[in-house]
């Protein structure tokens, strides 16, 4: 971590200082500790995750503290823009719809959408073109509703069942009870949930709909998206990053 070092106050002769932030000394981060692996609420009580230990290491190494604020999915876009935060993390997908709203930093991490199934409930699952009488459940406003949307247009699934995002342990319980054929969520996120049951394993990846994953920023904040770029370089290039995804079964 030593490049990133060099962004503390204090720090050498000619060191750039600490990127300006809405309190001097702290990265204000919005997210939802609703998503494991990415952030979620231990059995002690404890914040941890994937993009805890992440952004927690990108703020030290610009010499901030790193400040999480618990919300909700719905509301974090909008409450960036409003200056709630300094930014927000939570395994979002950057779009070109999200890209005109805000900022990005380069993708930390491109993944998939997979989907789960029971195999103890619908055995007969064995393949994507399995769903096309299917229930699939997904998150409300997600890239995973725009993917099943888009599925059903094309005859690929039956139907959709759309769960509030701090809900998919909801979802979760419909699939173990049967009520639903899947539930559609980033890779990580569904090989979390799914080793959860011994019943609930992986169908497949959804073709052709990548998933880059980045932290957001309000459009004016150029020196700080900068600041994190040049973090998240010096992490993949140390190591950092891979030991990271390997703590958390991030591929």
């Amino acid at each position: 971590m030593a490049a990133l070092l060099l962004a503390r106050p204090g720090g050498s002769a000619g060191a750039p200082e600490a990127p300006r932030t809405l309190v001097s000394g702290t990265l204000r981060i919005g997210t939802y500790f609703v998503n494991p692996p990415f952030e979620y609420v231990a059995n002690n009580g404890a914040r941890v995750g994937f993009e805890v230990d992440l952004m927690g290491e990108i703020a030290r190494g610009l010499g901030l503290k790193a400040v999480f604020v618990n919300t909700h999915w719905e509301a974090i876009l909008q409450e960036l823009q409003g200056g709630r935060y300094d930014c927000i993390v939570g395994a979002i997908t950057i779009t070109p719809e999200r890209e005109r709203q805000l900022a990005w930093s380069v993708p930390y991490l491109t993944t998939t959408l997979s989907l789960v199934v029971n195999e103890a409930k619908t055995p007969g699952q064995r393949s994507l073109a399995d769903l096309r009488h299917g229930t699939v459940g997904v998150q409300a406003a997600t890239t995973d509703y725009d993917a099943a949307l888009a599925m059903q247009r094309r005859g690929e699934i039956g139907r959709i069942k759309v769960y509030p995002f701090d809900r998919i342990e909801q979802a979760m319980r419909d699939l173990e009870v049967g009520l639903i054929t899947a539930v559609m969520k980033i890779e990580p996120v569904a090989a979390w949930l799914a080793a959860k049951n011994p019943h609930l394993r992986i169908l497949g990846q959804v073709p052709d709909h990548p998933q880059p994953l980045g932290i957001g920023f309000r459009k004016a904040e150029r020196a700080l998206v900068a600041a994190i770029d040049r973090a998240l370089g010096a992490m993949q290039r140390d190591g950092s990053m891979d030991r990271l995804k390997a703590k958390w079964a991030v591929p």
